[in-house]
């Protein structure tokens, strides 16, 4: 392993796939984005072991970025699509950049519970991608974790880890709000995540992000969902001060 007096790796391509090992044919665990500021634990060769902003570990090849002695500093996220109604695959959704672009907000200006929705609505049709968090390619707990962030809630990436998080904010299926969140899995493990839109509605990303339905006589049900359903719970209460 070799040892460098940079300490950050600024991400500088739309965005990175982190690996397990420094190995591309190793398994794809997270993306880092643009403009994020991952913290180098060592380097192997081109292979930069990583500490990403929300805590996951893992390879990134350098050509991705570039090593610097200070963390990034940006002042705006790309949140919304440009004025040609798409999201740039130069800086996709959740780039962090250093002026203001179109689709962009400060970073400062958190948007707040109501708009999780209407953010999550501008992701439709974009493909699904394991470990994938952008408009480029995106799973379903990247979706949850990558909106919910710039709605101004920080959450785990894997769904599991977001079903903890949540563990204790548990509602029946049928009192949930636009935003709330319905967990998927079998014998007790979970494997899927996605956004309620009212009670039985589901926003998720699942071959692309798409809405769906729990309800069975609705035309838009998911019958595997359905099959594979937990619990849902309530992110009324992170939101608040």
């Amino acid at each position: 392993m070799e040892k460098t007096n940079k300490n950050w790796f600024i991400v500088k391509s739309g965005c990175a796939s982190v690996y397990q090992k420094a190995d591309f044919n190793s398994p794809c665990l997270t993306e880092v984005i643009y403009g994020e500021s991952c913290q180098i634990i060592n380097q192997d060769g081109n292979w930069i072991r990583i500490r990403c902003e929300d805590g996951y570990l893992g390879w990134v090849n350098e050509f991705y970025g570039k090593k610097s002695l200070k963390t990034n500093k940006p002042t705006h996220i790309i949140v919304f699509p440009n004025e040609n109604g798409i999201f740039d695959s130069k800086y996709p959704f959740g780039s962090m950049v250093n002026k203001h672009l179109t689709g962009s907000v400060q970073i400062t200006d958190l948007l707040g519970l109501d708009q999780v929705i209407p953010v999550a609505r501008n992701l439709l049709g974009t493909p699904y991608k394991w470990g994938g968090k952008t408009s480029l390619g995106i799973d379903c707990s990247g979706l949850v974790q990558s909106v919910l962030k710039v709605c101004g809630l920080k959450i785990p990436r894997d769904a599991y880890q977001q079903f903890d998080f949540f563990v204790k904010d548990e509602i029946q299926l049928n009192q949930a709000k636009s935003g709330d969140l319905h967990f998927f899995g079998r014998d007790g493990k979970v494997t899927h995540v996605g956004f309620s839109l009212g009670e039985k509605g589901i926003l998720h990303s699942q071959g692309n992000v798409k809405v769906e339905s729990l309800d069975p006589s609705d035309e838009n049900v998911n019958f595997n969902l359905i099959d594979m359903y937990m619990s849902t719970h309530s992110i009324q209460r992170k939101f608040r001060p």
